[in-house]
């Protein structure tokens, strides 16, 4: 019997579990689980790729791909192999984009799960304050104003979101201000770094000003506290993934003030689109069997039938296929009317080689700005002293 591997990031859900077992018994082979955690998979992964050992298949972040393409670490998927898929018109484009590398034909991964962001909200915080809920959230300045208006009525904590350099979604959040702003991390070309041009510093002082109503509370928060802080009924509006949101909208567990008056919506600007990719490393062709099967894990995980069944689970799971959308439950749901609203109008980072690299320098850099903002600094001299050498550096890089 043949023993594949299989790396997952996170432990695999009970329903994930089940079409594993279902491909091993269809297949006649063991799958080999080796579970990696979100903050040290990517060096493991890193590890695989540079020494050529590990699994045959991975789970990786949808932002990982370039990297490992570059390091010729993957084996690219076959026209024939895309094709059985329904091509890319079968998938959202923004996760498709993800499997490539910018200016270059070829497919190496398949994007698997999406994943993105809402803002989460008290409807009767926001009525307190004499705010319609209607134009609350509009985009990025309707919000500002919002949560001043929060702050002018009394409520002490208007906002709350992670301000910790080890918290690289910090990335993730302020990419819709940037991009609602027309800036950019990186150029459309993948030749330069954007973050000195004026739409992207819009966007970025846009986004650390909000910062300046958490002073002089806070000097560093990391996510677990932000997230209590609004679960515990202590501030009116937060950022978090759309699974968490429908967590918080199901769970009892929360403040009685906090379920009952819980609003979702999407977030100002062009929502970041995210999520889970699945890759065949090149080692998987040590023999035809092999190599065979590990395809043929990532196209029976990838196909309408799997991603059904796993849109269904408990937990809010969004699929990348177009064809499986509309399966999500409870589609009336507050948290899955705003994610899907978010995949169809949002946008994923330009798919480079270096863009890991870029991605764990900015998410560090941002998290300090924040650290700064709360100790006292201005926002824009933060912004500069700290991703301005960071910015010259990367630069560096893409242009060697």
């Amino acid at each position: 019997m043949l023993d594949l591997e299989l790396s997952l990031i996170g432990d695999p859900s009970p329903t994930l579990g089940r079409l594993l077992d279902q491909f091993q018994r269809q297949n006649n082979l063991k799958i080999h689980l080796k579970v990696m955690q979100w903050d040290s998979a990517w060096t493991e992964l890193l590890a695989c790729a540079l020494y050529d050992r590990g699994p045959d298949v991975s789970h990786i972040g949808s932002t990982w791909p370039g990297s490992l393409i570059g390091m010729n670490a993957l084996r690219p998927f076959t026209e024939a192999e895309i094709g059985s898929l329904g091509g890319q018109e079968a998938f959202l484009s923004q996760a498709w984009k993800s499997g490539g590398i910018l200016g270059q034909p070829g497919l190496w991964s398949i994007p698997w799960t999406a994943y993105t962001f809402v803002l989460c909200y008290r409807r009767d915080l926001l009525a307190q304050a004499g705010i319609p809920e209607s134009s609350a959230f509009l985009n990025a300045a309707a919000l500002s104003q919002t949560l001043r208006h929060l702050k002018e009525a009394g409520i002490e904590i208007p906002w709350i979101v992670p301000v910790d350099p080890a918290h690289v979604d910090t990335l993730h959040f302020i990419a819709s201000w940037v991009w609602g702003a027309g800036g950019d991390y990186v150029s459309s070309n993948g030749r330069q770094i954007l973050i000195k041009q004026a739409n992207t510093q819009n966007g970025l002082i846009t986004y650390f000003n909000q910062l300046l109503l958490l002073r002089p509370s806070f000097s560093i928060i990391n996510e677990t506290m932000a997230q209590e802080m609004f679960t515990k009924g202590k501030a009116a509006v937060t950022i978090a993934g759309a699974d968490i949101a429908s967590g918080w909208l199901k769970d009892g567990n929360i403040a009685p003030e906090v379920s009952a008056n819980l609003g979702v919506t999407i977030m100002p600007g062009v929502p970041w689109v995210g999520g889970d990719n699945l890759v065949v490393w090149n080692r998987s062709r040590v023999s035809a069997e092999r190599e065979r099967a590990a395809v043929e894990l990532v196209k029976f995980l990838v196909g309408k039938s799997s991603q059904k069944i796993m849109c269904l689970a408990p937990e809010l799971q969004l699929p990348t296929r177009l064809d499986t959308i509309q399966d999500l439950p409870e589609p009336e749901s507050p948290a899955t009317r705003a994610a899907v609203q978010s995949l169809r109008t949002g946008r994923s980072y330009h798919p480079i080689p270096m863009w890991g690299r870029i991605e764990y320098q900015l998410s560090v850099a941002l998290g300090q700005v924040g650290q700064e903002i709360l100790a006292g600094a201005e926002p824009g001299l933060a912004i500069s002293r700290i991703l301005g050498p960071v910015t010259t550096r990367l630069d560096i890089g893409l242009r060697l």
